[in-house]
């Protein structure tokens, strides 16, 4: 397996920051709300993980190209003793499962670099008819007890998969608190209106990120309103199939 690489863009130093990673998953859940909240803090890449094993692209932003991992940072007014500063690992690939091992060692040494020692997670899981319970669950004592007031249910018996559930169990071993967020989401299709409803939850933990997550709902009433449209014009125009078929 080939070494996973760092870039550094920026040198900026962070006071106590806490990182939020997201990744694609169920309902892309962690994705979604990774870039949304760095787009409207307009946050800044600070660096960036890349392999030859990667899948080939690049992402361009403001006209610079950048690799299919990346991290970004900025600076909050606002900050207290559990949370300084704001970190984000975000990302568009899925990995193969072997891969998030190595990835889940270099981005520890980025958060040992930055000072990080609180890592939130974010994670859709597959929902099952009306279910729609969020749950949550931590590496540490110290974590567990943060997850107390986010009414949020807490897993304490369980499977967490990917790059979270790696995440969590290093956590407990090298004493870092990681937090991991799941939210039931659709397992078929982008699912904003899921990502949305992790941010208020998220904000208790990130105190002062409060972000208006209407466009992300009006990202989901959009999905949802072409979704209806293909299945109203598969309606209409499947009986003249099967007669075109069979007639």
């Amino acid at each position: 397996m080939t070494e996973m690489k760092i870039i550094t863009y920026s040198d900026q130093k962070y006071d106590n920051p806490v990182a939020i990673v997201g990744f694609p998953g169920v309902g892309l859940v962690g994705s979604i709300l990774t870039s949304f909240i760095i787009r409207e803090l307009d946050m800044e890449v600070i660096a960036g993980v890349t392999s030859a094993d990667f899948p080939p692209y690049t992402l361009i932003q403001n006209g610079n190209p950048y690799p299919p991992i990346r991290i970004y940072g900025c600076r909050r007014e606002n900050t207290s003793e559990e949370c300084g500063d704001l970190v984000i690992v975000t990302s568009e690939i899925t990995l193969r499962p072997e891969q998030y091992y190595r990835l889940n060692e270099t981005l520890m040494k980025v958060f040992e670099e930055l000072g990080i020692v609180t890592v939130i997670a974010l994670e859709g899981i597959p929902q099952f008819e009306e279910e729609n319970n969020m749950f949550a669950c931590g590496s540490s004592k110290a974590s567990r007890d943060r997850i107390e007031g986010l009414g949020l249910k807490k897993l304490d018996e369980g499977l967490v998969r990917g790059l979270t559930g790696v995440m969590l169990y290093e956590g407990f071993y090298s004493n870092m608190d990681v937090i991991a967020m799941l939210c039931p989401a659709n397992p078929s299709l982008p699912d904003p209106r899921s990502a949305a409803r992790i941010l208020e939850p998220l904000s208790k933990l990130v105190p002062e990120l409060k972000i208006d997550a209407e466009p992300l709902y009006k990202e989901a009433e959009e999905i949802e309103n072409k979704i209806k449209q293909q299945q109203e014009y598969e309606c209409k125009v499947a009986p003249k199939d099967i007669q075109q078929l069979y007639g």
